[in-house]
C-alpha cells in the first residue's frame, strides 16, 4: 500500500501534467483563435475590395496594385488609350502651346475616342456604368451644354484651348474627370461563368490549417469520451464546417466568434441565454401542441364509442347536478376560458395563417387584384393586405372575448350558452337514439 507521501507526490505530477496539458491546449486555442481572426478579416477585404476600390485607387494606390490581380483586374484597353492620349496633348501643349503642328491631329483622335466611349460604354462590363454618367454630368457643367458629346468635342478643341488658359482646362480633367476613367478596368470571365478570383489561393492554406484543427480536436474529444465514437464528435463541432465552404466564406464568423468566446476575448453568454431560451419555449409549444392532439383525440374516441353520448343522456339528479350546480354546463365555461386564455394565444400563429391564407385567396380570386399583380413592385399586395387584416382580426377578437369574459354581464351570456348548447345537444342525442 502507496505512502501518503508517495500518494501526495502522484498527486501533484497529474496536477503538474494536467496543467501543462491544458496550458498546451489554451494556447493552441488562441492561436487557431488569431488564425481564425486574420481569415475573417482576409475574407471581409476580399468581399468589399471591388465596392471599395474606387477609395483605394485615389488614397491607397499601393494596396491596387498589390490585390488587382489577385482579383483577376486589368487595365481596360479603350479607357487606357483614351488617357494615353490625354498625355500626348498634354506633352505637345507643353511643348508648342495650342499653335503645335500635332495638335490639331491629336485633339481629333481624342475627340474620336470620346464619341466612342460614350456611345460604346466600356464601363458596362465592371459595372461601373455609373461612373460613366459622372463623367457626362461633370463635363456638361464645365462646358454649359446639355449634350455631352457636344461638350467633349468642344472641350478637346483647338479654339476652346485658345480662347481658355489650356493649362486650366488640363488641371480640371486630371482632377475631375482622369480619376472617373482611371477607375474603369477589364475583369475576365472563368470556366464557370463567373469573374476571375485568385482569393481561393490565399485562403486554402487556412482551410488546411482549420481541417487539420478540426480533425485533431474532434478525435481527441473520441478519444477522452468512452462510447463516444469519431463520427459523433464531428458533428459536436458542426460550425467548424464553415470554413471549409467555397462559398459564403462570411459564414466564417459564426465558427470564429464561438472560438473567440471560448479562449475569454469576448462573450456570448448572453446570446447563448437567449437561444437556450428561445429553444425551450419551443420545446414547451410543441409539447402543449401534442398534449392538444392526444386530448382531441381521446375527446372522438369517446365520442365515436358513445360514451359522451351516454353520459349526457343521464339523469341531471345523477350525474349533472351536484351540490345544486350544474358540473356540465360550469365544465363547459370553464373549457371555454381555458381556450381563451391559454390555447388561443399558443394557437394564435396556426390561426393566423390560416385566415391569412383564406383572404389571400379570396383576394386573388378578384380580377382587380390580379391587375393589380402585374404592376411593378405589386406582386406581394395581396400578401401585404392579408398581413395587416389577419393581425388585426386575431387581435381585437382576442381582445373582445377577453374582455367579455372579465364582465358580469358577459360571464352570464358564456353561462347561458353553454346551458343551451348542453340543452340542444342533449335534445339531438335523444333524438338520435330514439
Amino acid at each position: 500500500m502507496p505512502t501518503p507521501s508517495v500518494s501526495r507526490q502522484a498527486t501533484q505530477q497529474y496536477k503538474r501534467r494536467r496543467h501543462r496539458r491544458n496550458a498546451w491546449f489554451l494556447g493552441l486555442d488562441r492561436f487557431m483563435a488569431v488564425v481564425a481572426l486574420v481569415n475573417l478579416t482576409l475574407v471581409l477585404f476580399n468581399i468589399t475590395y471591388i465596392p471599395l476600390r474606387d477609395f483605394y485607387l485615389s488614397q491607397l494606390p499601393a494596396i491596387t496594385e498589390l490585390y488587382d490581380p489577385i482579383k483577376g483586374i486589368e487595365p481596360y484597353w479603350d479607357t487606357q488609350q483614351y488617357l494615353q492620349s490625354v498625355d500626348q496633348v498634354e506633352q505637345e501643349l507643353a511643348q508648342s502651346g495650342p499653335q503645335g503642328a500635332k495638335l490639331q491631329k491629336l485633339l481629333a483622335k481624342l475627340r474620336d475616342q470620346s464619341e466612342a466611349m460614350i456611345n460604346q460604354n466600356p464601363f458596362e462590363l465592371a459595372q461601373k456604368t455609373g461612373t460613366l454618367e459622372k463623367i457626362k454630368n461633370r463635363m456638361r457643367k464645365h462646358m454649359d451644354n446639355e449634350s455631352a458629346q457636344g461638350s467633349l468635342r468642344e472641350f478637346w478643341s483647338v479654339d476652346h484651348l485658345q480662347k481658355n488658359l489650356w493649362t486650366g482646362e488640363i488641371k480640371f480633367f486630371n482632377a475631375k474627370i482622369r480619376p472617373l476613367i482611371a477607375s474603369n478596368y477589364y475583369r475576365p470571365f472563368g470556366e464557370s461563368g463567373d469573374f476571375v478570383d485568385y482569393f481561393v489561393a490565399i485562403d486554402f492554406p487556412f482551410v488546411i490549417l482549420f481541417g487539420l484543427d478540426y480533425l485533431i480536436r474532434t478525435f481527441y474529444l473520441s478519444r477522452r469520451r468512452p462510447g463516444i465514437s469519431w463520427r459523433d464528435t464531428l458533428l459536436w463541432r458542426w460550425y467548424d464546417l464553415f470554413f471549409f465552404l467555397p462559398i459564403w466564406r462570411i459564414l466564417r464568423i459564426l465558427p470564429i466568434m464561438l472560438r473567440l468566446h471560448q479562449v475569454g476575448w469576448i462573450n456570448l453568454s448572453r446570446v447563448q441565454t437567449q437561444i437556450n431560451r428561445f429553444l425551450a419555449e419551443s420545446l414547451a409549444r410543441d409539447m402543449t401542441e401534442i398534449v392538444l392532439v392526444q386530448s382531441v383525440s381521446v375527446a372522438q374516441d369517446a365520442i365515436a364509442q358513445g360514451v359522451v353520448a351516454q353520459w349526457l343522456l343521464q339523469s341531471e339528479t345523477d350525474a349533472v347536478e351536484i351540490n345544486e350546480v350544474n358540473e356540465l354546463q360550469e365544465l363547459i365555461v370553464q373549457a371555454v376560458k381555458i381556450t381563451i386564455y391559454k390555447v388561443l394565444p399558443q394557437l394564435q400563429p396556426d390561426v393566423e395563417n390560416v385566415i391569412r391564407h383564406a383572404i389571400s385567396e379570396a383576394l386573388s380570386d378578384l380580377p382587380l387584384y390580379r391587375q393589380v399583380q402585374q404592376l411593378p413592385g405589386m406582386t406581394a399586395l395581396p400578401n401585404a393586405i392579408a398581413q395587416q387584416v389577419t393581425q388585426r382580426l386575431t387581435q381585437t377578437t382576442q381582445s373582445t372575448i377577453t374582455k367579455i369574459l372579465q364582465d358580469q354581464k358577459g360571464r352570464d351570456i358564456f353561462e347561458q350558452l353553454g346551458e343551451h348548447f348542453t340543452d340542444a345537444l342533449r335534445t339531438e342525442l335523444k333524438d338520435e337514439t330514439t
